[in-house]
């Protein structure tokens, strides 16, 4: 409930099933108060949604790296009713990923929004530069695979 009660602050100025300002609402709240930080070196840390709106009401920001502000986003465009999913992506060889971006379905034209915040405002340039991606649905990763989006 924490999360979905931030999620209803950050959109709750908005006119309803006004679909892609809560999505860009959503996206710029978390750029706005998550600062991004590497992981400590050897270590895949993961900080959950509700220990970031925690760490955000207690400090007014939180650190966190990429696969946390996209667990984020996700998560709260899931608590809205939205299509969301993560994009795991590599800039190298098949197979090789070493970023993560969550994107969100609009649901009146079904078109998915790009929202990572770590890209910024070069998110076309970021999606340029991606030589192998997988597709995953929050709803799927407890013991299921990517999703195929061929």
């Amino acid at each position: 409930m924490l999360v979905r009660s931030m999620t209803e602050e950050v959109i709750g100025e908005l006119f309803p099933k006004d679909y892609v300002g809560e999505i860009s609402a959503i996206c710029n709240w978390v750029a706005e108060h998550i600062h991004y930080t590497n992981d400590p070196l050897h270590v895949e840390l993961l900080k959950d949604p509700q220990r970031l709106v925690e760490e955000i009401q207690t400090r007014g920001y939180a650190r966190g790296d990429c696969d946390d502000l996209a667990c984020l986003i996700a998560t709260m465009a899931l608590q809205v009713g939205r299509n969301a999913q993560l994009v795991v992506v590599g800039f190298g060889r098949k197979g090789d990923y070493s970023h993560v971006f969550a994107r969100v379905q609009e649901p009146k034209s079904k078109k998915w929004i790009v929202c990572d915040p770590v890209a910024g405002s070069d998110v076309a340039g970021m999606l340029s530069r991606v030589t192998t991606f997988e597709v995953w649905s929050p709803d799927e990763l407890v013991g299921h695979g990517p999703v195929d989006v061929r």
